[in-house]
């Protein structure tokens, strides 16, 4: 709706951008709350003392993932309601990026079962003579690849809505041109890149992680913008999309 030269922002996309920014919060603290017991506090040690804490630990451990898959469950429900906020701005770009998030969503939470696997294969440590050492390591790093590669092909899709998401963001000027730009080039076209880097070469992963810290920024300062409210009207110049 024009007012004056320019647009109005409806109630309902300055709701459903408060609910984009906290499942964007939601999405980071149950990441970290299920990776911290299983893979940060766990760096440093040999795989037969992870393999006696993951033993022992199986409630906390299924906790755990099910945290993650929570956040990969919470990317879904941020995906749809950036959709409902940027559909205004060109709708097909906006259904384009919500395709792309949801499958990045469908894809990370369905690596859980990977992940579920290397916990059922560290329970059966307290099995003695069941596996050796060596066959138990064989098995676990193999579905620890598999996950990694489903989480990997989960950040390209992530990474190429989120340079759609913040495109139509830098358009929209729902919120300040730096923060979007910021965001397409750090969280969308760094984060697929690095993503298609780390399936190529797995043994780089801990040195190409820190190149998505920009992106992460990015998404932290758009989900406090969103929580603190759109603007009522963003400038008509700013260009309308297809509807």
């Amino acid at each position: 709706m024009s007012e004056g030269g320019a647009v109005a922002v409806t109630n309902e996309q300055r709701s459903w951008a408060r609910l984009a920014g906290v499942m964007m919060f939601a999405n980071y603290l149950l990441q970290g709350l299920g990776d911290y017991p299983t893979i940060i506090a766990r760096t440093g040690e040999t795989f037969v003392e992870r393999a006696q804490w993951a033993a022992a630990s199986q409630p906390l451990y299924r906790i755990a993932l099910l945290e993650v898959t929570g956040a990969w469950l919470a990317i879904g429900v941020f995906a749809f309601a950036m959709y409902v906020v940027l559909a205004p701005v060109d709708k097909r770009l906006a259904q384009l990026a919500l395709v792309l998030r949801l499958g990045a969503s469908f894809v990370g939470a369905s690596a859980m079962m990977f992940r579920t696997m290397e916990a059922r294969l560290f329970a059966a440590w307290a099995t003695p003579g069941l596996f050796t050492t060596e066959q138990l390591e064989a098995l676990v790093l193999a579905s620890r690849r598999g996950a990694g590669v489903g989480i990997q092909t989960a950040w390209i899709l992530q990474g190429l809505g989120s340079a759609l998401f913040f495109l139509l963001l830098w358009r929209s000027r729902y919120i300040p041109r730096w923060v979007a730009g910021l965001g397409f080039v750090g969280s969308g076209v760094v984060i697929a890149l690095m993503s298609a880097a780390m399936f190529v070469f797995p043994e780089r992963i801990n040195q190409l992680k820190p190149i998505g810290l920009p992106g992460v920024l990015a998404d932290v300062a758009m989900s406090v913008l969103f929580i603190k409210g759109l603007p009522r009207a963003r400038t008509g110049a700013a260009g309308e999309g297809s509807s």
